[in-house]
């Protein structure tokens, strides 16, 4: 079993996230505050993207990834 293995795709999430940082660090480099909060809000956008991939990725699983010797495992 791949645990990581899904029909969704990370790499939009990823390049937002790039985008995000990338628009923060002109943002100061530009002096420009506004800027700046417009890259912070971009990787906040980008991370709960990330969460909601992560939760429709696993939602149907029913299969416990831990062994059973765990705490709380099976």
């Amino acid at each position: 079993m791949l645990l990581g293995a899904s029909d969704l795709s990370a790499t939009p999430v990823a390049l937002l996230i790039g985008f995000g940082v990338l628009i923060g660090i002109v943002g100061h480099l530009a002096g420009s505050r506004r800027t700046v909060v417009v890259g912070i809000a971009i990787l906040f956008i980008a991370t709960a993207l990330l969460m909601l991939g992560a939760y429709l990725a696993f939602e149907d699983d029913r299969g416990d990834p831990r062994p059973c010797d765990a705490p709380r495992g099976c």
